[in-house]
């Protein structure tokens, strides 16, 4: 709804039809400001924050939304990704997910990116130190590699 009803056309679709803002603001962020698109949304629909202070405003808005008659209203955050960085409340709830965005409603991240970013990491990390150490072992043991002068002269 912010893209419809924001009047300084800051949230936009990008071109693949998916609603997006410029960077973030980051030039904004870094000097302790908010976003443009949350300082200037007229409908109130954009919050900044910490994520704990943006969790439990979400919940005070679904308690008010349940008040008024949304009885399915919900916040969207997925425990199987540990959370997202946008918090949303969804009014209609877990069957109106789709319709926000695209939301998968139990996204979950894949075991081997779980492997690839966990134990793989270490275990390469440790396979390059190995190597390294190895190189550096039969350096100091055996040396470089050197011609033998004395079996040249005799051939």
């Amino acid at each position: 709804m912010c893209l419809v009803g924001c009047p300084f056309n800051i949230p936009r679709f990008d071109a693949n039809s998916k609603p997006s803002k410029c960077n973030f603001c980051i030039d904004r962020v870094a000097a302790g400001l908010t976003p443009a698109c949350a300082k200037s949304c007229s409908t109130n629909a954009l919050h900044f924050g910490l994520r704990q202070d943006m969790l439990d405003r979400g919940k005070k808005i679904v308690a008010r939304l349940k008040e008024r008659g949304y009885p399915g209203a919900t916040l969207y955050n997925p425990t199987g990704v540990g959370g997202t960085n946008y918090v949303y409340v969804l009014p209609h709830g877990g069957n109106a997910i789709n319709m926000y965005a695209g939301l998968p409603a139990d996204p979950s991240v894949s075991l081997l990116v779980t492997l690839w970013k966990g134990p793989m990491k270490y275990l390469s990390a440790a396979a390059i130190l190995g190597t390294f150490a190895a190189v550096l072992f039969h350096w100091v043991t055996i040396g470089p590699k050197t011609e033998d002068h004395e079996e040249k002269e005799g051939k």
